[in-house]
């Protein structure tokens, strides 16, 4: 076991470890603590991590009041790792540390030229490969056994690839088939001559080729069932798999934090950024930046289980979305909802009693009522004992080729005083649903105010670009039932709209306040099944 995982092995309650002032420590996914058990939300594919297999440089589990300073300095990742990981802990906090890896696990390089689908192309400098039968085989550093970490072909199964304007900062997609090649020649050791197959592809030069494995087998790093987690003063390079993934956690601040590429990278993550599966209490993100990602900033939501047997008070829940399931959705005391799968209404609530998980994806429920009458195999529950209070405040996000925060919570939630700029779809984006990702569930009071917006939506992935939409998947075409609460837009300035025109798209939604924001070119608010709408002192500039 290397150093540093070992300076954690034997830590005390109360202890606080001071990291040597800017050293590198590297840390290679074969020498540091190899976990198993940890199944994580939105993450691998049950034959993708099938062990919940996690190699962390610190871990910590059920520990209390620990400090970790890093002073500076670098957790320097070799392999796929989740580099910190903790479990069932209270009152941590981790300051002042950076985390970067050696060779991301994704891969970049610029269209030097392109003349009729003969290019050059100049590779990063921190990614490795090999050529095989005229293709890029992108690999990671070798371990203790000699072989790569991990390898992945550039037009395998599983990758996926992005095209970025290093001008305009921004996106498009790019399918992996356009890497197909005729013939490829290595001219220097990061630069390499390549014959299209198809010559047409759109392959500007000057332009940056983004490519990654879609797997999420490691995250940025993991906390399970901890309370009072603060990350102050951190500085993240890069994630692989997905980002700080906050599972069931209570209270949880990073306060001052930059999540932005390294110098000469254009990415950091290649999914979300921060993570909360199922937690509750404050959720605080304050004064942080982030920057390059493949998906979405700050994503906050539970997850639906489905109803898929019932016998007197006992009920069977399962975990349907294939990227989420093994981790303990439940503990006695819980209070939870029954919804309704078209409408996604509540129609009854219940205490859990008694839980026993069955497998992977099941779990028998022990309830202290008669159950409801059900839809089997389509009504699902809501942990809602576990719905937590978000505040976004004096923030910096964007660029990125996802969302900026989607928010499905009950508590309170302010987001304020931050700027979202060149994000692939809404700065704001509410949901619920459980047909799809499962993502639970409806909120109640949402304020996003005094915040700069400008030119998000740009992928026009839904129509008209809606800078703010709340799309909850009622697949009832005719509920007129209202999902949500209330959603307070003020005060904001919104500029660069991608079509020419600002949109705010609002569905199932009890009441929406849109006061005294600044468009810089006309707006308009689209609703369907909303309640009470107040639209004035509004200015278009």
């Amino acid at each position: 076991m290397n150093g540093l995982s070992r300076a954690f092995f034997n830590i005390n309650d109360g202890d606080t470890v001071v990291l040597e002032k800017d050293r590198v420590y590297d840390v290679r996914q074969d020498d540091s603590y190899e976990l198993r058990g940890y199944y994580c939300s939105n993450t691998a594919k049950q034959d993708e991590n099938p062990e919940g297999l996690h190699c962390t440089a610190i871990y910590l589990k059920e520990k209390k009041n620990i400090v970790i300073d890093g002073n500076g300095a670098t957790l320097l990742v070799h392999g796929k790792m989740t580099p910190l990981l903790f479990d069932r802990c209270e009152n941590i906090t981790v300051k002042n540390l950076k985390i970067d890896y050696a060779c991301p696990t994704m891969a970049e390089f610029t269209v030097v030229s392109n003349n009729d689908g003969e290019c050059i192309f100049k590779i990063n400098k921190e990614c490795l490969f090999r050529l095989e039968d005229n293709e890029i085989i992108w690999q990671g550093e070798k371990g203790a056994d000699g072989k790569p970490y991990w390898e992945h072909g550039c037009t395998a199964n599983k990758r996926y690839t992005k095209l970025h304007n290093p001008e305009t900062k921004l996106n498009r997609d790019f399918s992996r088939n356009n890497l197909a090649f005729e013939s490829v020649e290595m001219l220097d050791e990061f630069t390499l001559k390549v014959r299209l197959k198809n010559k047409d592809v759109d392959f500007p030069a000057g332009s940056i080729i983004q490519s990654r494995s879609i797997v999420r087998d490691r995250t940025g790093s993991f906390f399970e069932r901890c309370k009072n987690l603060v990350f102050e003063n951190c500085r993240v390079m890069f994630m692989h798999g997905l980002g700080m993934v906050s599972q069931f956690c209570e209270n949880v601040t990073f306060r001052n934090c930059d999540f932005t590429p390294k110098e000469g990278r254009t990415i950091a993550s290649t999914a979300d950024f921060f993570q909360f599966s199922g937690c509750r209490g404050n959720l605080i993100i304050d004064s942080c930046k982030a920057g390059g990602a493949h998906d979405d900033y700050v994503n906050v939501h539970g997850t639906h289980l489905q109803i898929v047997d019932v016998n007197e008070k006992n009920i069977t829940v399962r975990f349907m979305h294939p990227e989420s399931w093994g981790f303990q959705a439940f503990e006695t005391g819980d209070e939870l909802d029954f919804i309704k799968c078209d409408t996604l209404i509540p129609y009854a609530s219940a205490k859990v009693i008694f839980y026993e998980r069955i497998n992977d994806t099941d779990i028998r429920l022990k309830i202290d009522v008669e159950v409801p009458t059900v839809e089997l195999c389509k009504d699902v529950v809501e942990n809602k004992s576990w719905t937590p209070n978000l505040y976004v405040r004096n923030c910096e996000f964007g660029p990125t080729s996802g969302r900026g925060i989607l928010c499905t919570t009950r508590g309170e939630v302010i987001i304020e005083n931050n700027r979202f700029e060149k994000l692939w779809g809404p700065a704001l984006l509410i949901e619920d649903d459980c047909n799809f990702w499962f993502e639970s569930g409806y909120t109640t009071d949402i304020t996003f105010r005094n915040n700069a917006v400008s030119c998000c939506e740009y992928a026009a992935m839904w129509e008209g670009s809606p800078v703010i939409r709340c799309t909850p998947k009622v697949m009832d075409e005719n509920s007129s039932e209202y999902v949500h609460g209330k959603l307070t837009v003020t005060g904001n300035k919104f500029e660069n709209p991608p079509t020419g025109n600002h949109l705010i798209l609002l569905e199932y939604m009890k009441e929406a306040v849109i006061t005294d924001n600044i468009f810089d070119a006309p707006y308009s608010v689209k609703t369907k099944c909303v309640g009470n709408v107040t639209d004035k002192n509004n200015t278009v500039k």
